[in-house]
């Protein structure tokens, strides 16, 4: 499952972030990455949050800093409505 959810992010991160696929990696965060502003964070979170049926609460929309803690978040978040 996680795999599937990564490349799916990384398809979201591509087209919000207008980046080539390959640079999408665990580590690529708002320091790293000077087309993640804040602007593209709630583009991201929307895409995210619209791709997967979730609500996030605001304190965790703030807290997806990384790509790493994107993929984390969807798999809590699906983890959490399907039980």
């Amino acid at each position: 499952m996680r795999k599937v959810i990564e490349a799916e992010l990384r398809q979201i991160f591509s087209v919000v972030l207008g980046l080539d696929e390959s640079r999408i990696v665990g580590n690529l965060s708002p320091d790293n990455c000077s087309e993640w502003d804040s602007l593209a964070h709630i583009h991201l979170v929307t895409a995210i949050q619209q791709k997967y049926g979730i609500a996030l609460p605001i304190e965790i929309q703030v807290e997806i800093l990384s790509f790493d803690l994107a993929v984390l978040t969807v798999i809590e978040f699906q983890d959490i409505s399907q039980s």
